[in-house]
């Protein structure tokens, strides 16, 4: 196989251009709604927050939750060729390799989103913060919020126990999912993903076998310890993700 058949960045680069105009209304709309919710989110976790909790800690731990929660969406939202019968033909016998179509999707969704919200993470909470006025009956003060930075974002992160990790495995697993599932692919992705371990537990209850939760909860799912008993899924994710979705999509031209 000739270099060029797989990687051409001409061809390349025509695709991505291809890409961002063709779904540009879509990704405008989506990154206002986001623009919109997360002004929402903070502007009423921020200001109901206790203000005896230093750094705004369970604030900020939300706002980490709902920006995850639309990452995955968008993301699981790649490939929207994919969603009906004439735009997939176009899309398969649009110009290009498999691998070009896959790193087209990854640059939009990941290089370019993924910047651009914590982007806009920062410029929402600023805004919220900005518009509050002071409540004498609760205490509350905007004057006295802490000034939102990344880094005391993702070190809070990792004292809550989350991990990039978590997060990147789950981002590249719906993203698998966006090439898999034809048609409400995030609703199946999400399905699976809680599926699973819903169904292990329920093939253990009805052949009889025991499920001592607090033991459960103590090895596995109690502060780093579910991290550390989960890790190697989310390392198993990350590196099965990218293949999965390159052979799918090479499936899918056959």
């Amino acid at each position: 196989m000739k270099t060029n058949n797989f990687f051409d960045p001409d061809r390349f680069f025509g695709l991505l251009k291809q890409d961002i105009l063709f779904n540009f209304k879509f990704y405008l709309s989506f990154m206002v709604g986001l623009s919109i919710g997360i002004y929402v989110f903070s502007y009423l976790l921020i200001r109901n927050v206790d203000p005896s909790i230093p750094y705004y800690m369970i604030a900020y731990d939300n706002l980490q939750n709902i920006l995850l929660g639309a990452m995955m969406i968008f993301i699981g939202m790649s490939f929207p060729a994919f969603r009906n019968q004439t735009s997939t033909c176009y899309f398969l016998l649009t110009p290009g390799s498999a691998f070009e179509k896959m790193l087209v999707q990854l640059v939009v969704r990941f290089v370019l989103f993924i910047p651009l919200a914590l982007i806009l993470l920062r410029l929402e909470i600023f805004l919220a913060v900005a518009s509050m006025l002071p409540d004498p009956k609760s205490g509350f003060d905007p004057l006295f919020v802490d000034i939102f930075s990344y880094r005391m974002f993702f070190i809070q992160s990792n004292i809550l126990s989350y991990s990039p990790l978590r997060d990147l495995a789950f981002l590249f697993f719906v993203f698998a999912g966006s090439v898999y599932f034809e048609r409400y692919a995030v609703v199946k992705t999400f399905g699976v993903a809680l599926g699973l371990p819903l169904s292990l537990f329920l093939i253990i209850y009805l052949t009889g076998g025991k499920i001592y939760w607090a033991k459960i909860y103590t090895d596995y799912l109690n502060g780093s310890n579910f991290f550390l008993a989960l890790a190697p899924i989310f390392m198993g994710i990350l590196l099965t993700s990218l293949p999965w979705t390159y052979f799918t999509l090479k499936e899918k031209e056959l």
